[in-house]
């Protein structure tokens, strides 16, 4: 069986969960004699003259065959079209569909690549199976998380509320009174995928029922799989058939553990180490630790923030050179075989995350590695994080909530950790439900 995992970017320049995760199901589906390969869009792609319009290129990492195409912005201007319609995207995997003679299609992230990764398959008569791995279907950040700060339950006023939202200067043009009448004018008509031409009249057009557009499409594929209940139940109330969604949560890898160092017993410690692993972004809830941090009037704790500044430069380079508490160490990112080294130095891991998480794999990162969990209440992280058995929950945003939890733990961690967090599913698991989905929809033996 030969089956193409297509997502927004890979390995190994770009390293987030998304990419760890389809790392892990090609290479163990590879192992079980599936041809499994990749087809990656490359938003960091570099062109070697101006006339070109796009890329293709073949690579193997690791062992998994991987296809890369990158398509040049001058043939699609408009950012906003562009992460859903992208036309040269789309014939660029329709052509490479072809060339294989894929048996499957398994979509884990169409940014980038836009609704020819769910058009192209099905023009074909192949089975498609969506992963989703955030909100992106129903919300242009993905996040259903307002500028302000705000959880978004989804795209007001029929997208024209998520306009200023996106980009605040898409915002201020749109609202110079002949464009918004413009744009109010045409806002019930389909956003033509051929034309790309960049202005803001288009630019918040293509905003316009783009959610519609995209669940319309979603209800095409063959089976959504959702990661977390929450996930799955956010996606439902948004129109997505009940009766096409398969709930799997994420396996792990036991690869990205290897040669992890034992940890050392809490109470033979002299100070709580507490940890951040992940992004330095607003929505990933950093500023709200550090503030829990100032409110702890201890000195025996310490914390460690392990993460990139890459995603929001402006918010991390301000947040991190803002630190001035001698307990507060900012290591920066680490290289994935680092992780279990990371893990095995920390006492307990925060997530104080301000959006509906999906499954953060930062939190069965840390379960797996036996450290308990301190996460805000808020989307699938109650689903793993269980009081009492896993870790604690705080509500979402609030410093001083948080900095009580920790104080508690600092107090008496040998009573408060003595938690036994029980190892989230391995990726064999999903491996072998993965494949029985395969297996049933190609209709071949499993």
């Amino acid at each position: 069986m030969k089956v193409l995992l297509a997502l927004h970017q890979y390995l190994p320049r770009h390293i987030t969960g998304t990419e760890q995760y389809v790392r892990a199901l090609a290479r163990g589906l590879r192992r079980r004699g599936v041809d499994a390969r990749v087809l990656a869009y490359e938003p960091l792609v570099q062109f070697d003259s101006p006339e070109r319009l796009f890329v293709e290129r073949d690579e193997v990492v690791e062992d998994v065959p991987v296809r890369r195409i990158g398509v040049h912005h001058r043939q699609s201007p408009n950012p906003e079209l562009r992460d859903y319609e992208n036309p040269l995207a789309g014939q660029l995997l329709a052509r490479h569909l072809d060339e294989v003679g894929f048996d499957l299609v398994h979509l884990f992230h169409p940014r980038n690549i836009g609704t020819g990764a769910i058009e192209e398959p099905k023009l074909r008569g192949l089975p498609l199976v969506v992963h989703l791995m955030d909100f992106w279907w129903i919300c242009p950040n993905y996040l259903l998380w307002r500028r302000d700060g705000s959880l978004c339950d989804g795209p007001p006023q029929g997208g024209a509320g998520c306009i200023a939202c996106v980009d605040e200067r898409l915002g201020a043009a749109v609202a110079e009174r002949r464009i918004e009448r413009q744009v109010r004018r045409i806002g019930a008509r389909p956003t033509p995928a051929g034309n790309q031409g960049a202005s803001a009249v288009r630019q918040a057009h293509a905003l316009l029922g783009r959610k519609e557009h995209l669940m319309a499409r979603l209800a095409q594929a063959d089976r959504v799989v959702a990661p977390s209940r929450f996930l799955a139940g956010v996606y439902q109330d948004h129109g997505l058939p009940a009766a096409r969604i398969v709930h799997l949560p994420y396996g792990l890898d036991p690869e990205r553990f290897a040669g992890m160092p034992p940890r050392k017993a809490v109470a033979g410690r002299p100070r709580l180490d507490v940890g951040y692993v992940g992004s330095i972004s607003r929505h990933k809830g950093v500023h709200v630790l550090l503030d829990a941090m100032r409110r702890l009037d201890r000195g025996d704790v310490h914390l460690h923030l392990h993460g990139s500044r890459d995603s929001q430069p402006g918010y991390s380079e301000a947040l991190v050179d803002g630190i001035d508490d001698p307990r507060v160490t900012f290591h920066g990112a680490f290289a994935p075989i680092e992780l279990g080294r990371v893990l095995a130095g920390l006492d307990v891991l925060v997530v104080p995350s301000l959006w509906y998480e999906n499954t953060p794999f930062s939190v069965l990162e840390a379960l797996h590695a036996g450290v308990p969990v301190v996460a805000s209440d808020l989307g699938g992280i109650a689903e793993i994080v269980v009081p009492g058995a896993t870790g604690m929950l705080f509500p979402a945003g609030d410093a001083v909530a948080l900095a009580a939890v920790l104080d508690r733990i600092a107090a008496d961690p040998a009573r408060e950790l003595a938690l036994r967090p029980a190892r989230p599913p391995g990726i064999d698991d999903n491996l072998d439900r993965l494949g029985a989905l395969y297996a049933e929809l190609v209709g071949a033996p499993a």
